[in-house]
């Protein structure tokens, strides 16, 4: 299998540094706030980006036509020892983003966990293990949420040459088909000081001492296209000798997906590693996941570990609901025990308590659904005559049994919420048509007090127009305000019961407590993972005009964002070590650094 190295369409002889900024003006791209989730426009926009896109996957795989590019193994084997660096679920808010990204471009971070301090230097490779860009993957939106930042934070090539940068597609840069995704990555270009070094959308990596870095497409959790497979296949038969060691990144959760019936992934990693790695006397040592925001350490008995590490800028996932164990990937005899989270299980469900400031975090989402109630006020015909004067539940009953449009939205009003539960995989049967009916209950029971307190204070005005601009404006601010908390109640019982993980937190845009990963492959051919940590990242920004041509365009403005270890390093192969090196900590307690307030002491939880 041809060996791909750098030549003229991967190393610009002469790369130019742009003219630093000064102001926002002159930055090129627009410094974007975290994706508010439950904004209507943006939940029309994103849910219309997924259903073109499941149907146009369901048909045209885009993987197949990358066949048609000369693709081989990448070798970065030359170096005695090499540092790299994995971040994944980035393209999200400029704070969070971008501190991710200036603290990677950092020549050395100083961390520590315990007494243990390690002075760690920038990887020369970057991994972008899934989900570069959120919401959906437009040109724009990739400019603002990633290419911006990432640039911002190199802009050129440092004077030790560009960082070699890998990416695997997730599902959100899979919404358009992956047309942009094979623009910016595989192309050869360089995004400021990182250099894209892949053909297609996964690639295969030589690492020091018979190391590998295998990074797989998994689509939406289909299998694997016959393309992909040849060319791992191939690496592996041609290429891995007997002892080889391997990386395996994937760009969505094995266990996730439209259903779990319909995901393939296990099975995918299952062919990779009994049919491919296996033959060909290698081995997989550690499997690198994004799709969750959060970190999550599962450790095999034999050493071999699997690592979710999802902080690189989007929204925070609650960790207080995984499991101690799961199934080993690619194993059917081997479970992985849970052996480090970040944050804590306590302050993930102390971070749940936010849901209930959902109306102040989406404003838009209020506003929908005030007017949505002024349109019920309409159809009950509640604006002829002054009809909304005086109003008691009987007279709302009244009026609704007068209004069949009114009693088919109700209905439809029913369907949608029983369409939120489906959400929640689990939820099947009774259990899901009990909690659609009373959200239901809930919203609807707030739709009728609300109209009954606009109508009593739009009372002051005697009458007429006044009055009846009066009463439709407090439907819209009651109602709306009502609403939204009646959402908040909803996504926090079900919560509470185990479902909407997702739809709970994503909301929040909470934007600390992110993390990524430092990798060494030291002289020995030993592998050490170092789970760094961003307890807060920085809000306030200033440009330097003045500084060196390659340093980042903006730092933070005060404390720079403080770094430290999740966890002690880890080992990886070498079971029974981690074990030891970290205590096994249950559901109500971090093995990192606990979460510390600003200008606070560490504290347990």
């Amino acid at each position: 299998m041809p060996t791909e190295r750098p030549g003229p369409d991967f190393r610009p002889k002469d790369p130019q540094c742009p003219k630093r900024p000064a102001a926002d003006a002159e930055l090129g791209f627009e410094r974007r706030p975290m994706v508010r989730w439950l904004d209507p426009h943006q939940l029309l926009s994103t849910a219309a980006r997924v259903l073109a896109s499941g149907f146009s996957t369901s048909y045209v795989d885009s993987r197949e036509q990358q066949a048609h590019v000369p693709a081989g193994v990448v070798d970065r084997s030359g170096a005695d020892e090499l540092w790299l660096d994995y971040v994944s679920d980035l393209g999200d808010g400029w704070n969070s983003t971008y501190t991710v990204a200036w603290l990677l471009a950092q020549d050395h971070l100083d961390v520590a966990h315990s007494d243990d301090h390690h002075r760690l230097p920038r990887g020369s490779l970057l991994i972008m293990g899934g989900d570069q860009v959120y919401p959906v993957p437009t040109r724009t939106q990739y400019e603002n949420r990633l290419l911006g930042p990432y640039r911002s934070a190199i802009p050129c090539p440092p004077p030790s040459g560009p960082v070699d940068l890998f990416a695997i597609p997730g599902s959100h840069d899979w919404y358009d088909g992956l047309v942009n995704f094979v623009n910016i990555f595989c192309r050869g270009r360089l995004i400021g000081g990182w250099r894209t070094s892949q053909a297609r959308s996964y690639f295969a990596v030589r690492l020091p001492h018979r190391w590998w870095l295998w990074g797989v497409d998994l689509q939406f959790g289909d299998f694997l296209d016959e393309a992909q497979l040849s060319y791992f296949a191939k690496a592996a038969s041609e290429e891995m000798r007997p002892g080889d060691r391997v990386v395996l990144c994937m760009a969505k959760e094995v266990e996730s997906g439209r259903r779990s019936a319909e995901v393939c992934s296990d099975r995918t990693l299952a062919h990779l590693e009994q049919e491919m790695i296996g033959p060909a006397g290698g081995s997989v040592a550690l499997y690198l996941k994004s799709g969750r925001h959060y970190y999550s350490r599962y450790a095999g008995p034999s050493g071999a570990q699997q690592i979710t590490a999802g902080g690189g800028g989007a929204f925070l996932h609650p960790t207080h609901d995984l499991p101690e164990e799961i199934e080993a990937p690619g194993a059917e005899d081997e479970s992985f025990r849970r052996a480090a989270v970040y944050p804590s299980a306590a302050w993930s469900k102390h971070l749940r308590r936010r849901v209930w400031l959902l109306p102040a975090y989406n404003v838009p989402l209020a506003a929908a659904l005030g007017a949505l109630q002024v349109l019920v006020v309409f159809m009950l015909n509640l604006h002829l005559d002054e009809g909304h004067r005086d109003l008691g539940f009987g007279d709302l009953t009244r009026a609704l049994w007068e209004s069949p449009s009114a009693f088919l939205l109700i209905i439809g009003v029913i369907a949608t919420f029983g369409a939120m539960i489906r959400l929640a995989h689990d939820a099947r049967g009774l259990p899901r048509l009990v909690i659609a009916l009373g959200h239901s209950a809930l919203q609807f029971g707030g739709l009728a007090l609300g109209i009954v307190i606009a109508s009593r204070l739009s009372a002051v005005f005697q009458g007429g127009a006044p009055s009846l601009v009066a009463f439709l404006v407090l439907v819209w601010v009651i109602g709306g305000l009502g609403g939204a908390f009646g959402v908040s109640a909803y996504l926090w019982v079900t919560n509470c019961m185990g479902f909407h993980a997702n739809e709970a937190y994503a909301p929040l845009h909470h934007a600390d407590q992110k993390n990524f990963l430092r990798l060494h492959i030291g002289p020995d051919g030993s592998l050490t993972v170092y789970p760094v940590g961003v307890e807060r990242v920085a809000r306030r920004w200033q440009f330097r005009p003045d500084a060196a041509a390659h340093a980042p365009w903006l730092a933070p403005e005060g404390a720079i964002p403080r770094t430290h270890l999740i966890e002690a390093r880890v080992a990886v192969g070498q079971a029974g070590m981690n074990d030891e090196a970290n205590t096994i900590r249950r559901s109500d307690a971090s093995p990192s650094t606990e979460r510390r307030s600003a200008g606070a002491p560490e504290r347990r939880q």
